[in-house]
């Protein structure tokens, strides 16, 4: 069953690039937390991580050049 699962949460995930608009955001995010475990994906990656400062500083540099 579990991996039954996993498969049809990875065929029916939105794909990446996809545009959202400002309700389907809000019940995209409303849907994750209703969810058991929302801060893995089906396949066991974090959906969330922790940046600091610094980090976020570093990659917006990174950009500019």
């Amino acid at each position: 069953r579990e991996s039954l699962a996993r498969s049809l949460a990875r065929n029916t995930a939105m794909k990446a690039g996809k545009t959202l608009n400002g309700e389907e955001m809000k019940m995209l995010i409303d849907q994750l937390f209703a969810c058991e475990m929302p801060y893995y994906t089906a396949s066991g990656k974090p959906v969330f991580v922790t940046i600091s400062n610094d980090e976020l500083d570093k990659k917006f540099e990174q950009i500019k050049r």
